[in-house]
C-alpha cells in the first residue's frame, strides 16, 4: 500500500514545478504569482522522495539483481521520456529547424538526450542541456544507475548521513573551485542520498534515529534562517522534516484518497508533458495571447496528452513487462 504522505508530497512537488513554469507564461501580477517562484523547489522534493521510495521498495531485497532492477526502471521511465523527446526532436529538427549548429552534426548531439546524459556531460548550450526542462532526467538516470552500489554499501542511517555530508561538501567545493552548474546530475546526488537517510531514520526507529534526524534538520534550518541562506539546502531541510514527520499521515475520506491516488499516478506524466504546451511549440502563440487562454491551453493539453500517453503507451508496456516476468 502506497503511503499517502509520499503521494501528497509528490503531487505538491509536481504542481509546484508546473506553477513556476506557468508563471513565466502569463503577465498576472498577484501574490500567487509572486510565490510561484518557490515551485521550482519541487524538483528537489522529487529527488528526496525518489531516494526514500527506492530504498523502501528494496527493503526486503538482500541480493539485488541489477539487470532486473534496471529493466524495471527503464520500463517505468523510458516510454514516456522517449515519447516526449520524439516530440522535441521533430519540432526543432524538422518544423522549427532551429537546432543549434544545424547540419548532420546536430543529429549526433541528440544522443545526449537518447542516453539521458544531457545534464551529465558538460556543455554551455542550454538547448543540449535542458530542452523541455529535462535536466532532471539525467539526475534520475545517474541515481538509478548507482542504486545497486548504494544499496550494497549504505546499510544504516549513519552510513547515509556520512555519505550525504561528503557529497554535499564536495559539491559545494566543486562549484566554488571550477564554477560548474550546481544542478548538474553529479552534484544533485546528495538530494537522493538525503532521501535514503530519511528512509533509514524511519526504518531504524520511530524515536531515536527519527528524532535525531529531526533535531539535526531543525538545527540546520535555524542556522540557514539566521544567516539568510534561503537556498536549495534550506528547502531540502524543510522537505526532509516534512517527509520524516508525516509518516503517520492518513486521509480517511474515500473520495479524497482516490483523488490523491489518481493525481499521484499521473505526476510523472504531468511533469514531463507540461513543457510541451509552453513557449515555442506546435500551438502558435497567436491562438493563446491572453493569460486565460494560455492557462486553459496548458490544463486541457496536459490532461488530454497525459491520459493518452499513460493509457495507450506506458500502461501497455508495463503490463507486457509484468506478464513476461511470470
Amino acid at each position: 500500500m502506497k503511503k499517502q504522505n509520499i503521494q501528497c508530497l509528490r503531487i505538491i512537488g509536481c504542481f509546484g514545478v508546473v506553477l513556476v513554469h506557468m508563471a513565466g507564461q502569463v503577465t498576472w501580477k498577484n501574490p500567487i504569482m509572486s510565490l510561484a517562484g518557490y515551485g521550482s523547489k519541487g524538483v528537489y522534493l522529487f529527488f528526496l522522495i525518489s531516494g526514500y521510495v527506492t530504498f523502501l521498495s528494496l527493503e526486503k531485497v538482500e541480493n539485488l539483481d541489477c539487470v532486473k532492477y534496471y529493466k524495471g526502471r527503464m520500463v517505468r521511465i523510458l516510454p514516456l521520456y522517449y515519447t516526449v523527446m520524439l516530440y522535441w526532436f521533430v519540432l526543432h529538427q524538422f518544423i522549427l529547424r532551429d537546432t543549434p549548429g544545424g547540419g548532420v552534426n546536430s543529429y549526433f548531439k541528440w544522443f545526449r538526450y537518447v542516453f539521458m546524459v544531457n545534464n551529465t556531460l558538460p556543455t554551455d548550450n542550454m538547448f543540449w542541456r535542458n530542452l523541455g526542462t529535462t535536466w532532471t532526467m539525467s539526475c534520475f538516470a545517474l541515481f538509478y544507475l548507482l542504486v545497486p552500489v548504494l544499496k550494497k554499501y549504505i546499510k544504516n542511517f549513519k552510513h547515509s548521513i556520512v555519505l550525504w555530508c561528503i557529497l554535499f561538501v564536495a559539491g559545494k567545493a566543486v562549484m566554488r573551485i571550477w564554477n560548474v552548474y550546481g544542478d548538474s546530475s553529479v552534484l544533485c546526488l546528495h538530494y537522493f542520498v538525503f532521501g535514503i537517510a530519511a528512509y533509514y531514520a524511519v526504518r531504524e526507529g520511530r524515536t531515536k534515529e527519527r528524532g535525531y534526524l529531526f533535531l539535526c534538520e531543525m538545527g540546520m534550518l535555524f542556522l540557514l534562517m539566521v544567516y539568510g541562506l534561503y537556498d536549495d539546502t534550506f528547502w531540502l531541510t524543510v522537505f526532509g522534516i516534512l517527509l520524516v514527520t508525516s509518516m503517520d499521515f492518513t486521509i480517511h475520506n474515500r473520495f479524497l484518497s482516490k483523488t490523491i491516488e489518481v493525481l499521484d499516478e499521473y505526476t510523472f506524466d504531468i511533469y514531463l508533458i507540461h513543457p510541451l504546451f509552453m513557449g515555442r511549440n506546435l500551438i502558435h502563440t497567436s491562438f493563446i495571447d491572453d493569460n486565460w487562454g494560455k492557462v486553459l491551453t496548458v490544463i486541457i493539453g496536459v490532461t488530454i496528452t497525459a491520459l493518452l500517453v499513460h493509457n495507450l503507451i506506458e500502461k501497455p508496456i508495463q503490463r507486457k513487462y509484468a506478464s513476461s516476468k511470470k
